[in-house]
């Protein structure tokens, strides 16, 4: 309170209120709500030192929490992959968000085949492991930035979106 909120923080704080919310736990009604209003409007509390590719990270994370919580935006999510050029110009963990938050919809299937196509074509493969690695220069800090948080992110969309993917097991 009375300082200023980082918001990859804030986003995670939501994740881990929804998260115990499907769990069964009391979580304060009055708390929940403001984070998720926070979540709504993300894209208006960055800094404006925050380079872009950190902007779209967290602003995908939001839409994927949202999503958790039943508040699913699809647009914005296909909006997000049109303002940055393309999903091969998002962070990998981005892609896997909006993975995540696109999964089975029909509004989304042009979106879905090229970020599938794309983390196929970032994969770092053996014969029993598969991983994706990615950064973002100076703005790691921002985001708490770590590739296994990125490998985790996409397994749990390409679960959601396609659950006999060969990747999976690995």
């Amino acid at each position: 309170r009375g300082r200023p909120s980082w918001p990859f923080n804030s986003v995670h704080v939501l994740n881990a209120l929804v998260r115990a919310k499907a769990k069964g736990y009391a979580v304060p009604a009055d708390m929940f709500n403001r984070a998720m209003s926070y979540a709504r409007s993300i894209e208006q509390r960055y800094p404006d030192y925050y380079p872009e590719e950190v902007r779209r990270a967290i602003t995908s994370y939001a839409l994927y929490v949202r999503k958790l919580a039943g508040d699913v935006d699809v647009a914005r999510a296909k909006g997000l992959i049109k303002e940055a050029g393309g999903v091969d110009k998002l962070p990998l963990e981005a892609d896997g968000w909006l993975l995540g938050v696109m999964a089975g919809s029909s509004d989304a299937t042009d979106e879905r085949k090229a970020i599938l196509r794309h983390l196929d074509n970032k994969v770092s493969e053996t014969a029993g492991a598969a991983n994706w690695t990615t950064g973002y220069a100076d703005g790691n800090y921002l985001i708490m930035h770590s590739d296994r948080r990125v490998d985790a992110v996409v397994l749990e969309s390409l679960i959601a979106e396609a659950p006999k993917d060969d990747l999976i097991p690995k």
